[in-house]
């Protein structure tokens, strides 16, 4: 199977200098334009809940950031944004993006029927379950657009200048830093978010792995594809499909923090496959190069 040429990369970042300023505009940005506006939904008694609070606040502030950034900070355009969809040439990232979600919440549901977290025995799959499984083929792909702005600028910004030329480095970094800008979420009602302040704690410090483990995934699709497009539908996918999921087959009424340590759970074979796949075709591009 081959795989997308990279995104161009204009001079620009190749300069260290103008790199560093631009990622350092990005994230204050990307943080001060979500974090104040949550304050303020939290002090005004909102809840993240409500997806319309969701668009206003913080939905698209990582894409305005690269925006801003790319066009009047560094004035490095947009050649390397991966804004173009490449049907043709990324048919088999756009495939792998929408279904790769359902595979995850299977992972995740035999994670939890193994570790005696969910009875399925006792579960009774009606009309309900057979919609929402039906759902699940499709969402991710009809639903990326709500999520287009989170990974143009993570993912088609970001990642590529935190840490150039070392993707490992990279991916753990970018995924960091997407997990602290997560942090205020649990305190402002954010997917059911509740309980006691050591949930809210615990919750803040499990967003850090589960924000890496998805940036592996999410990176490996913006390689081999070059389009933010990719990401962006596994973006929904995760959201959508595997958190929700979880939420509602095993418990409906699962703590937050449940849901995202059985999604921590399944997406580790995820990775470690993608790791494996590309140690393998390393190795091999070496040896047809000897």
């Amino acid at each position: 199977m081959t795989t997308a040429p990279p995104v161009p990369s204009p001079a620009t970042v190749r300069d260290d200098s103008v790199r560093t300023r631009g990622v350092g505009w990005f994230l204050v940005l990307a943080f001060a334009v979500s974090w104040i506006p949550w304050a303020i939904v939290w002090a005004a008694g909102y809840s993240l809940d409500n997806l319309v609070v969701q668009l206003l606040t913080a939905a698209f502030v990582p894409a305005l950031a690269a925006i801003v950034t790319r066009r009047w900070i560094t004035r490095e355009g947009f050649a390397d944004a991966g804004a173009r969809p490449r049907l043709s040439e990324a048919w088999s990232s756009y495939l792998i993006a929408a279904l790769l979600p359902v595979g995850v919440l299977v992972i995740a549901l035999a994670v939890a029927a193994m570790s005696g977290m969910w009875d399925i025995a006792a579960w009774h799959f009606g009309r309900d379950d057979l919609v929402f499984v039906a759902v699940a083929l499709v969402v991710p792909v009809v639903a990326a657009p709500l999520f287009w702005g989170e990974e143009f600028g993570w993912t088609a910004y970001l990642r590529d200048r935190l840490v150039p030329g070392r993707p490992v480095a990279t991916t753990v970094a970018t995924g960091l830093v997407w997990g602290v800008w997560h942090w205020p979420l649990p305190w402002v009602g954010y997917f059911g978010s509740g309980g006691t302040a050591t949930d809210a704690v615990v919750a803040m410090l499990m967003w850090l792995p589960l924000s890496v483990l998805l940036e592996c995934v999410i990176g490996w699709l913006w390689s081999r594809s070059g389009s933010v497009w990719p990401p962006a539908i596994l973006h929904s996918g995760s959201n959508l499909v595997v958190a929700v999921g979880i939420g509602r087959f095993v418990d409906p009424g699962a703590h937050t923090n449940t849901v995202t340590l059985l999604m921590c759970a399944a997406y580790v074979p995820v990775v470690a496959c993608i790791a494996g796949a590309s140690i393998v075709s390393r190795r091999r591009k070496i040896g047809a190069g000897q």
